[in-house]
């Protein structure tokens, strides 16, 4: 059995270095794809910022993409192709109009699992980034803010039906969406090739949304597998394969 503690993806963002031992390891498929008003941008998330392993399994990506006209985008995810994704994405809409988006993040994962223990969670910030006195976020056509794929197929959704909003010039609210799979991981799906996170949201003109958020798969096997999580900060407990 393997414990180790994933602490909070922004302190982690100042404190991670390459092992020096890990150098030659090849780090995993991690793509993005960010959709609005009709156009998408997509890639690897290691061609748009740093990429650093962090122990034999795990890697950390941090990035930006502001090449979309009227947004700007930055990530910070710790990944492990065996597999998790937790970290943050932070997004401002820098038009004049309101915009919906859709952003997906792509985990290649490796060995293919014929079943599986799932978990995860959301929550995030809104903030008035103009001074207008407001911003809203919604979820798109009454969806889900935030959705757990495998092999690009729904696995569970948070923040169905989200409506968050700010009153005041320059002024952030917190949110929490909510979880699955807590305290213990709940049954999920077969997965061969990938595990995903999609945010679907719309998003008041000249306005940030900041997400936090983790989605974790376990290999079934006797014993309890659980997650647990405390603020600003994630942990994992246990193993997903037995050696």
């Amino acid at each position: 059995m393997k414990n180790r503690s994933i602490a909070a993806v922004a302190s982690l963002s100042l404190a991670v270095t390459a092992v020096g031992a890990h150098a030659t390891l090849i780090p995993p498929t991690f793509g993005f794809s960010l959709h609005s008003a009709g156009s998408t941008i997509n890639g690897s998330a290691g061609d748009f910022g740093s990429t650093t392993n962090v122990s034999p399994t795990e890697w950390f990506f941090q990035g930006s993409c502001s090449a979309m006209t009227g947004t700007s985008m930055n990530w910070a995810y710790l990944v492990d192709p065996d597999p998790f994704i937790t970290g943050s994405l932070s997004i401002t809409n820098e038009s004049l109009i309101e915009r919906s988006y859709i952003v997906d993040f792509s985990l290649g994962i490796t060995p293919p699992m014929s079943g599986s223990l799932v978990s995860g969670q959301v929550s995030g910030s809104l903030t008035d980034s103009n001074g207008s006195g407001g911003a809203l976020l919604t979820s798109t056509a009454g969806g889900a803010v935030y959705t757990a794929l495998a092999d690009d197929v729904f696995v569970r959704s948070l923040m169905s039906n989200a409506s968050h909003a700010v009153s005041n010039q320059y002024g952030t609210t917190s949110f929490s969406g909510g979880s699955f799979g807590q305290p213990t991981a709940i049954a999920g799906p077969a997965i061969n090739n990938t595990i995903g996170i999609r945010y679907a949201f719309t998003l008041s003109a000249g306005d940030s949304v900041s997400f936090s958020s983790i989605f974790v798969a376990n290999v079934p096997a006797p014993g309890v597998m659980a997650l647990g999580f405390f603020a600003g900060a994630f942990t994992r407990s246990g193993r997903r394969r037995m050696r």
